[in-house]
């Protein structure tokens, strides 16, 4: 029934705004709880998102880190989620009548923002509903799904034994499991396998990062228009480049980051000190847990609003130095579970980013680099699928948009800090970009941290804005905000529209590979061997007969792997002499050929083979 349900756009969409209206609630009740609702912080509202995933990730990744099966606590989890739910929405009507009425107008047309450009990152949910994820191809959102379902059925550290797909996670036993611990846990939630909890993820995370920006933007610039400006700068288009790579745990980064900033800001003007130093530890934990390898550069960067245009030097440093006393604390109390495998983990990725084998750095486009330099390849590239015309235009983009955050960072001069957290990301990104020729990593610095970015730039775009409405009549002094605003919105438009066709393609591809779920129910308890050689196809039917006797030749994609091998071979063994039934790919070409069986179904994706009672093999291992 639910999966049904979840394949229907219209109450996926309903589903969606139900969602983004209860994930507020958690969050703002324990802000309430420490005293960060009063003073009229018109931002905490939108705050409460991100505190709601910083929960939700300590609590379940805690669990996950410390070998309690996750199906063990999502009963409690949910009813504590409610439970501050309900608290949260009984606290916020008790203050809401104190907040005046053209607020609350532009509070709704902020929340009504955030929510269509969420839906907007993710528009298949019109066509295809949330039961399928079709903004990224990448393997990545598999594995994510493949520890979810680890995690949700035996202890982390459960090796040996296990079906194929559980041997696949456990080789990720030692690495952050936020994003997966998520994932199974809205899966429980929906009564679904974590597949089908994708996109609601997704949407949720990518929801509550436009809350934080709101939240920042309101407390900062205390405008609006300032807020929805921020929104479209950095809410839309950073989300929809991490999930087109399939990277999860990068994207439940992304909303912790504006949160912390804004609450290092109200600690820096001596709001509540000592309990906004508390919540700081919060976030803190929840982002090293989440993706521990630009944490704590993305909290560092976030930390330097700490430092006020209005606040001496000395003070900074004894606020920062109470911050440090009650934040540092409460990290490594919520991050403990994980603290040490994570730490050991985060040696690894740095040790890896200097080899010659760096992550992300595998492909045609290295190869590329690595001839022409990378400005010859970026060249090369654009050259190729570019005409000169819309070459000039990107070129006079960035050059725009690089003389906007220069002149806000000159309107924002007294903020010293914030212009060396800026700084901080430009050497960083110079570095990976000109001496190592690394453009992942550069990726990766410039996304998680893009909201800075965008706040410079949004800044000189109020500069400017003000300077520019000196010369204007009375009546036309909205004009620049109305064009602007127009501009914004056909982008995301046209953007949206041109992402439909290849994200439908996407999803009617991963609607197909659930014809998997036919072959593990037609095969039962038959030994099975999987013969697929399509990568995607061959992991996909790993996921969905998991359930299922399997033997697979050969291992395809991530499972290839040659540190991966030895975790495969630990499955739940299967007699090869035992096999009944074979699954091949449905195309030909790529098809192994099968001998001593006879094809008795035939899909879009895959051909299910049963024995006729001769020995039987399917190909080898080669392509």
């Amino acid at each position: 029934m639910v999966n049904y349900l979840l394949v229907q756009p219209a109450l996926s969409v309903a589903l969606s705004l139900t969602a983004f209206s209860l994930v507020i609630w958690p969050g703002y009740a324990v802000m309430h709880f420490v005293g960060l609702v009063h003073h009229r912080w018109v931002g905490a509202q939108f705050a409460g998102p991100a505190v709601t995933l910083a929960l939700w990730i300590i609590v379940l990744s805690g669990a996950a880190w410390a070998s309690i099966p996750l199906r063990v606590i999502f009963v409690p989890a949910w009813i504590a989620t409610a439970i501050l739910a309900a608290i949260g929405i009984v606290l916020w009507t008790s203050v809401t009548w104190k907040i005046a009425f053209d607020l609350r107008g532009r509070t709704l047309f902020l929340w009504s923002l955030a929510a269509v450009l969420s839906l907007a990152v993710m528009p298949t949910t019109f066509n295809f509903g949330l039961g399928i994820f079709a903004n990224s191809t990448s393997p990545d959102s598999w594995a994510y799904v493949a520890v979810a379902d680890y995690l949700s059925t035996v202890a982390r550290g459960t090796d040996g034994g296990l079906s194929s797909l559980h041997q696949f996670a456990a080789h990720l036993m030692t690495a952050r499991n936020a994003s997966s611990a998520l994932l199974a846990f809205l899966a429980d939630g929906l009564g679904t396998r974590a597949d089908q909890s994708m996109a609601l993820f997704c949407i949720i995370v990518v929801f509550a990062n436009a809350s934080a920006l709101i939240a920042f933007a309101l407390t900062l610039f205390g405008d609006a228009r300032a807020a929805a400006a921020l929104l479209l700068l950095a809410g839309f288009a950073t989300p929809a480049i991490v999930l087109h790579y399939g990277n999860f745990d990068q994207l439940l980064l992304l909303p912790l980051l504006p949160v912390t900033a804004t609450l290092g800001f109200r600690a820096g003007n001596n709001i509540n000190l000592r309990t906004t130093s508390f919540l700081i530890g919060i976030l803190m934990a929840g982002a090293s847990l989440a993706y521990v390898e630009l944490a704590f550069f993305g909290i560092a960067i976030a930390m330097s609003f700490l430092a006020t245009p209005r606040t001496s030097l000395p003070l900074v440093l004894t606020r920062g130095a109470v911050i440090a006393a009650i934040a540092i604390p409460t990290f490594l109390l919520f991050a403990s579970p994980g603290l040490i495998p994570l730490t050991a983990m985060l040696k690894g990725q740095f040790a890896a980013a200097s080899g010659d084998l760096r992550p992300g750095d595998q492909g045609p486009s290295s190869e590329l680099i690595s001839r022409l330099g990378l400005l010859g390849a970026l060249w090369s590239r654009a050259t190729d699928s570019l005409s000169p015309q819309l070459i000039a235009a990107t070129l006079a983009c960035g050059v725009a948009s690089i003389a906007l955050v220069a002149i806000g960072a000159w309107s924002e001069r007294r903020r010293w800090a914030s212009l060396l957290g800026l700084g901080a990301i430009a050497l960083a990104a110079s570095h990976f970009w000109f001496n190592e020729h690394y453009i992942y990593a550069v990726y990766k610095i410039v996304s998680v941290n893009f909201w800075m970015v965008g706040f410079f730039a949004v800044a000189g775009a109020l500069l400017i804005q003000s300077r520019v409405q000196v010369f204007l009549p009375r009546q036309f002094r909205s004009v620049p905000t109305a064009a602007v605003s127009v501009f914004a919105a056909l982008f995301v438009c046209i953007v949206t529209k041109a992402s439909m066709h290849q994200f439908s393609i996407i999803a009617e591809q991963q609607q197909s590979r659930r014809e998997a779920l036919t072959i593990a129910r037609t095969v039962g308890q038959s030994p099975t061997l999987l013969s697929v050689r399509d990568d995607l196809a061959n992991e996909w039917a790993v996921f969905y007969l998991t359930e299922n006797p399997l033997l697979i030749n050969p291992y395809r994609g991530y499972m290839a792997g040659p540190h991966v091998i030895p975790y495969m071979d630990r499955a739940k063994s299967v007699d090869p002499s035992s096999v009944r039934y074979i699954v091949t790919d449905h195309n030909e070409e790529v098809g192994a050929p099968v001998k001593g069986a006879v094809q008795i179904w035939d899909g879009s994706i895959y051909r299910l083979w049963e024995a006729d009672g001769k020995a039987v093999s399917a190909g080898s291992s080669e392509n």
